[in-house]
């Protein structure tokens, strides 16, 4: 009767090494894949050891325009990109010295447009989006993304009259270059994405006493007064005014 114990116990010891493999491998993917400008993530942890989770995204009801900024690679910026290429076992084809006066570049797609963000969460069509992110103050809106790209790409956006972001029928953000009349979609993976930036909210009641979203914050920025970052902590005012 003892084989049957040990092969038990063998075949679970395998289960156990193949899910914590599975886990390991998950991980180094969520290390090295970032989330979709203008999805939902929630954040965890602390400075480096922060993990991001990608929650959703919301209904865009109209293109969002982005602004794109050329930025040369310092210190910081190429110790991040060589840091992602290392672990996404990619060739670095960027070479990079503090010491030349010519620095390699990238670019930063941006959402500025902060007032539009706010009506677009704020609207009927992401009212469950918007319930949702109610719950949790950790969650935060990806409003940027640093990429490289081919060479030949760079000036196309640089010279584009618009660069926008839109989603298709699946809800997958996708990119489009706008030259007067003539529109150029692009798909994500034609850019390396290495960074990304995100804000969060401030919440408000409207006058029906339902959550709202009153602004969109950047690192570090700080609620209007009247306003929370906690959307119970803005309930909470209301019932401490009706009380009162």
């Amino acid at each position: 009767m003892k084989y049957p114990i040990l092969f038990c116990g063998l075949m679970l010891g395998a289960l156990l090494c193949c899910s914590c493999a599975n886990q390991k491998a998950q991980r180094q993917e969520a290390a090295i894949t970032f989330p979709e400008l203008g999805s939902m993530v929630k954040l965890k942890g602390k400075l480096l050891h922060t993990q991001m989770q990608q929650i959703g995204t919301p209904q865009l009801q109209a293109p969002l325009k982005l602004t794109v900024q050329q930025l040369p690679f310092n210190s910081a910026s190429y110790t991040t990109y060589s840091t992602y290429i290392k672990k996404a076992g990619q060739v670095n084809s960027i070479a990079y010295d503090d010491s030349l006066p010519y620095k390699p570049k990238y670019l930063r797609l941006q959402l500025l447009d902060r007032i539009g963000l706010v009506q677009l969460l704020n609207s009927e069509a992401n009212t469950q989006v918007r319930n949702y992110l109610e719950n949790d103050p950790d969650y935060r809106m990806v409003v940027s993304l640093d990429v490289t790209m081919q060479d030949a790409l760079m000036p196309q956006f640089l010279e584009a009259g618009n660069v926008l972001l839109q989603q298709n029928g699946h809800g997958e953000m996708f990119l489009v270059l706008e030259n007067g009349k003539q529109q150029q979609p692009l798909d994500f993976s034609q850019v390396q994405v290495f960074n990304y930036g995100t804000a969060s909210f401030c919440w408000g009641e409207d006058q029906f006493n339902k959550m709202k979203i009153e602004a969109i914050l950047s690192f570090k920025e700080s609620c209007p007064q009247g306003t929370h970052k906690k959307a119970a902590k803005a309930s909470g005012d209301r019932e401490y005014l009706k009380f009162k």
